[in-house]
Order: structure tokens, then sequence, then C-alpha cells
């Protein structure tokens, strides 16, 4: 399915609902081709209010998966903003240290922050991870126990840089946690073997011109539920994945203050 992923958005759009109405006719026809037989309109009339309630039921069941997947893209966005936010927080806390070990700190809290962008971020976009930008976080957080508070200063201001770095270690795994949220494929075959059953019951419609419309309508409808929750599962893939903004911010107002707070000529 990451295949869909490397689409534009509309071309997306346009094979999920194509590929759903698509399979609606060709079953209807299928069967009507097998059948070879009409249906009275006791059997239409029974067959019309099983649809009203399979289609109640899967309507039910397609919005509590679209507002799943939109509350785990909510929750993988703001984990993306939090993190950036302690990068920076951590960046100016270092900074005030003003020690020889808190700079090289800094530093390497920049290195991370360039490699979440630079290297991160478009294995995330394919469904992996890079072990070397723990590795990175890793060396950042070991130089962050070195620190030697020898002033009072320095001794108030090292719990704060502590608390800082754990939440950004909490952060991180949060991040990475929901990038690799998707929906259960027992969820998927459900919500497919309803969407199957709806349009499915259409089979006792009159092959006219109207009744095509209408269930090329129905399965269109669903479809476009199906290219939504398609496009938004996996938060960090796709033309409307989450991008690494925040973080491009926290590095530039890292070289604005180093800029601002340098040697003066």
């Amino acid at each position: 399915m990451l295949i869909l992923y490397d689409l534009p958005d509309w071309l997306m759009a346009v094979v999920i609902v194509g590929t759903i109405v698509g399979l609606s006719y060709a079953g209807y026809f299928l069967v009507h081709r097998i059948g070879h037989r009409s249906f009275s309109e006791i059997e239409t009339d029974v067959a019309m209010t099983v649809l009203t309630v399979i289609a109640t039921v899967t309507s039910l069941l397609l919005a509590f998966v679209a507002l799943s997947v939109w509350e785990s893209f909510g929750a993988a966005e703001q984990a993306v903003v939090e993190e950036a936010n302690s990068v920076g927080a951590l960046a100016r806390d270092l900074a005030i240290f003003g020690s020889e070990q808190s700079a090289y700190s800094r530093s390497l809290l920049r290195e991370y922050a360039d490699m979440v962008v630079k290297h991160e971020w478009p294995d995330m976009q394919r469904g992996e991870s890079d072990f070397e930008v723990w590795k990175a976080f890793d060396r950042m957080y070991r130089a962050i126990g070195t620190l030697e508070p020898d002033t009072p200063r320095r001794a108030a201001l090292q719990p704060e840089i502590w608390a800082r770095t754990n939440e950004l270690l909490d952060q991180r795994r949060t991040r990475l946690h929901t990038s690799e949220a998707a929906i259960p494929p027992v969820l998927w075959a459900v919500a497919a073997i309803g969407t199957a059953l709806t349009i499915g019951t259409t089979v006792v419609l009159s092959p006219t011109r109207f009744h095509l419309w209408i269930i090329g309508l129905l399965g269109a409808s669903i479809g476009l539920v199906f290219y939504l929750v398609v496009s938004m599962d996996r938060p960090f893939v796709g033309e409307q994945s989450i991008g690494p903004d925040p973080f491009r911010v926290a590095i530039e107002n890292m070289e604005r203050w180093d800029v601002e707070t340098g040697p003066k000529r």
C-alpha cells in the first residue's frame, strides 16, 4: 500500500475511488451475467431494507476509522512540535550555562537536530528508521551528563537542563512511535467486508441507467472515505505528511542566537 503514497493526492484519490467504483460495477454485472434473473418487487424491498442496515453499520465503522486516523495524525503533529520546542529550549539552557562542555553539548544537539531533518525524516517517509540518529542523540545525552556546575548559577541551571533532556528523550520516542502507527489489518478487513456487503446488496436493482448511477454514487462516496483514511493513515508518508519545519525553525533559532551572542568586534 505504501506505493500509493508516492502518487500525487489527486491521483491517489482517483485510484482509490476508481477502484471501488470499478469493483462495484464489475460485481454487479458479473452477478447479473451469471444469474440471468430479475428480482421481484418484494425481494427488492427486502434487499433495500437490509442495505439500509448494512450501510448504516458500515458508515459508523468508517466514521470511527476516519476519526481514529485524524486523532493519530494530530497526535503525531503535536509530538513533532513538542520535540522541536524542547530542542530550542535545551539549546538556550546550554548556551546560558556558558561552559566549554555545555558549548560542546549544544553543538551535539545541533548535530542531532540536523540529522533528524536530513536523514531521519526521509527514512520515516519510507517507513524506515535510522539508528545513526539514535547514536547522535546518545552522544549528546552523554555529553550533557558530564556538565559540572561549578558556580551557583550553573548549579541552578543543571536540573532544568536535565529535565529538558529527559523530556526530549520522551518526545523523540513518542514521535518515532507515532511514525509507525497504522490501522490494524483486521480493521481494514472488516471495513472492506462491510463495503462489499453494502455494495453487493445493490445487485437486486434492475440494470437501468438510474440504478447504475446510484451504484456509482454509492461506490464513490465510500471510496472518498477510504481515500481520506489512507491519505492520513501514515502521518509521515505522502503528500499530506507532517514535515520537519518545526525542527528547521529550532535550528534557525540556534543560528540566530549564536550570531546575536557571538563575540563582538
